[in-house]
């Protein structure tokens, strides 16, 4: 995830400039009388800033961050709000409008000042540093409160003619439940009559109670029941398409054993009735319940289940939230040994399930969102093996990703597809195709696809891995999809891109005819060091010998050699003693095509420097003379690095050059007597170069000059 690392660099510089001027704090925020504890509180320079974001989700707005422009957006119906980071200004439906102070970033949060909310949602503003509370009032409840206030003061008959603004807001006040005389009741209260809508789902089994104009401000939004085939009860504050908020009461509860229910109203108060079994089968899946295994009961009845052995399932930390204009990915850490599967409950929840995982939460943890896309999830273990979380979300689509350690999931409603193509091809089918973006790179055989709304991955391209493909897999960040090809090194892949899809197709390299068998020799090693250079560092002598500066240069000769499909040969790989005449015996046992041996120059003048090549002409009648050879790789190192021409010098008694059956060079690299020189031999840059030079030149022997 490229963008994600600028986003962590970015939130990293805000937070070492600003750790040391934040103060802790513990304000507590109340809007329009009722405490909000879903919007975080920083305390700066004794200035209060709330967390951007998080108001303008308990607002009811998708709010969404653009890592490239610094830009937070709020959206909601006809509403967009743009947000400038490090700014003092914003835009409310493109009309640009100031700020009192800058909005920031600190831990991964935006930050603006109270003050300016207040000012934004035309609310009063009150701030008591002793108590540590903030209080935005609505003025228009100000002014209601008001008049109610003038109007007392006057006769008490005068209060009929006070009129009200607007409807009064109804609270879920209390839910309370109760198990006696094989019933389960449950009384939800509200603070004024309200409507209510019941029905009930499956996967998972439920009862859901949808309380109309209400809104639910109680905690614990999860209670564990786990008795009579009754699990637990969530709620949670919903909102409808058309933003007006409800309450949503679910009942999980075991289908096997209960088969109705019954819900009426009284007054303020909806009461939920359920006639529990008389006896409890062991099958029931209740998280726990103390009457089902009574203490001293050791007999087993057949088909019940054995005791459960020892346990450790992986515990997984946290879920990670990333939001976008086009979709929502939910990400957590996970063991390979954990089994996972996702499905659509209904039109409201998708749930993930994990098999081999638990959450190191509070079981049945409730989480808002309320971005758009996603509206909230819960985390619940539904026992000691497994786990789920449960999505409130209408997305279109649900991806689930797995990748080594991570998983994902990722949601989304406008998304393209990438499915087979003629057998061994891939083709991307999108409405969108002109935002997709690819890139080829033929020398690492990678295709990456990039897009900002999600593209599915058909299960039948999974059928080129291990033929055509290595891999194929997506990674989701804030600011788009990322599907990557590693294409096998024998194929090669052509992307076309059209007005409706992209097709990638792959066909078979040509496989390399007749490669030269190519030995290399790094000169000197173990107990002969080669030449012996120094140099002045931080004041003190540091010493360095030639012999390892051969055999770095040399085994990146022979991996580049080997990509290239070459046939490759060492005299040596690590730092030992090889006897001159050894080198040659062997290379000519191997009967190889050409002989390299890598050296490095020294000469008492330190203003020496630059690359010469050694041979001695054998007239063997071979495809090549060793004074071509020399040349020829002379030339494409001075191409390729720019070192100084010191010529191509026959060397008629040298043992490696003398006594080898094939055309053999000595490459002398550069002058480590030279500080320049040797500065560039201390450079891994430079030492892949030169052999990047001397594989070019054998690449270009082998398709000009081989046999």
């Amino acid at each position: 995830m490229k963008k994600i690392k600028r986003i962590v660099a970015t939130v990293v510089v805000f937070s070492l400039l600003l750790i040391s001027v934040f103060a802790a704090t513990s304000y507590k925020l109340f809007v329009d009388g009722k405490q909000v504890g879903s919007v975080k509180i920083l305390e700066y320079n004794k200035t209060v800033y709330l967390a951007l974001a998080d108001f303008f989700r308990y607002k009811g707005f998708a709010v969404s961050y653009d890592s490239k422009a610094k830009k937070v957006t709020a959206k909601k119906s006809k509403d967009t709000y743009e947000f400038y980071i490090d700014k003092t200004y914003y835009y409310y439906n493109k009309t640009k409008k100031t700020l009192l102070g800058k909005t920031f970033i600190k831990s991964g949060k935006s930050y603006i000042l109270g003050k300016d909310i207040a000012s934004i949602f035309k609310y009063s503003y009150q701030e008591d540093k002793t108590k540590k509370v903030i209080k935005l009032t609505s003025k228009r409840t100000l002014t209601s409160n008001t008049q109610k206030n003038a109007s007392s003061s006057k006769t008490l008959a005068s209060r009929g003619d006070v009129r009200k603004t607007g409807a009064e807001t109804i609270y879920l006040s209390d839910l309370k439940y109760s198990i006696e005389s094989s019933k389960f009741t449950l009384l939800i209260s509200t603070s004024k009559p309200a409507i209510y809508k019941d029905y009930k789902l499956s996967n998972p089994d439920r009862i859901v109670i949808d309380i109309l104009n209400t809104v639910d401000n109680l905690e614990n939004n999860v209670i564990q029941v786990g008795k009579g085939g009754i699990l637990r009860i969530r709620h949670a504050l919903n909102k409808t398409s058309t933003g007006e908020p409800f309450s949503r009461v679910v009942i999980d509860y075991d289908a096997g054993l209960i088969k109705s229910y019954k819900v009426s109203k009284v007054d303020s108060q909806i009461k939920l009735e359920i006639d529990l079994p008389k006896t409890v089968e062991n099958k029931t899946n209740i998280d726990s319940s103390s009457s089902i295994n009574s203490p001293g009961n050791n007999s087993q009845e057949i088909g019940t289940a054995p005791a459960q052995e020892s346990y450790n399932p992986y515990r997984i930390q946290k879920v990670n939230i990333t939001s976008s204009d086009e979709f929502t990915v939910a990400e957590m850490d996970i063991l390979p040994t954990v089994v996972s599967e996702i499905y659509r409950a209904d039109e409201s929840f998708v749930v993930l399930s994990l098999k081999g995982a638990q959450f190191n939460l509070d079981n049945g943890s409730l989480f808002q969102v309320n971005d758009g896309i996603l509206d909230y999830y819960v985390l619940t273990n539904v026992d000691q093996k497994s786990a789920q979380v449960i999505f409130s979300t209408k997305a279109k689509i649900f991806i689930l990703n797995k990748l080594g350690n991570k998983l994902e999931v990722v949601f989304a409603n406008q998304y393209g597809n990438m499915k087979l193509y003629q057998r061994n091809g891939l083709v991307i089918s999108s409405p969108f195709v002109s935002d997709i973006s690819y890139t080829y790179d033929s020398t690492t055989n990678v295709i990456k696809i990039g897009s900002r709304s999600p593209i599915t991955i058909s299960d039948d391209v999974y059928s080129l891995k291990g033929t055509i493909v290595t891999s194929v897999y997506s990674v989701y960040q804030d600011d788009g999809c990322i599907i990557t090809i590693v294409v096998n090194p024998d194929y090669i892949a052509s992307v076309t891109k059209g007005d409706k899809n992209i097709i990638i197709g792959f066909s078979q390299k040509p496989k390399p005819k007749n490669k030269l068998k190519i030995f290399i020799d790094p000169g000197h090693g173990g107990s002969d060091p080669g030449a012996i250079y120094t140099k002045i560092v931080n004041g003190k002598k540091v010493t360095y010998h030639e012999k390892d500066f051969n055999l770095d240069i040399a085994l990146k000769l022979k991996e580049k050699l080997k990509s290239l499909g070459y046939e490759v040969y060492m005299s040596r790989e690590t730092d030992k003693f090889v006897d001159l005449y050894d080198r040659t015996k062997v290379a000519n046992s191997l009967n190889v095509d050409l002989f390299i041996s890598i050296h490095n120059n020294a000469v008492d003048n330190p203003q020496t420097r630059g690359t010469m090549v050694l041979y001695k002409e054998k007239n063997l009648n071979s495809f090549i003379s060793d004074k071509q050879f020399a040349q020829i790789v002379l030339d494409y190192i001075i191409k390729e690095v720019g070192t100084q021409n010191k010529g191509i010098v026959e060397r008629p008694n040298l043992v490696v050059l003398k006594t080898s059956n094939m055309p053999a060079i000595l490459v002398e690299v550069a002058f480590g007597t030279n500080q320049d020189d040797l500065n560039l031999l201390l450079s891994d840059s430079f030492k892949d170069a030169v052999a990047k030079a001397i594989a070019g030149a054998v690449e270009f022997i082998n398709t000009t000059y081989k046999k």
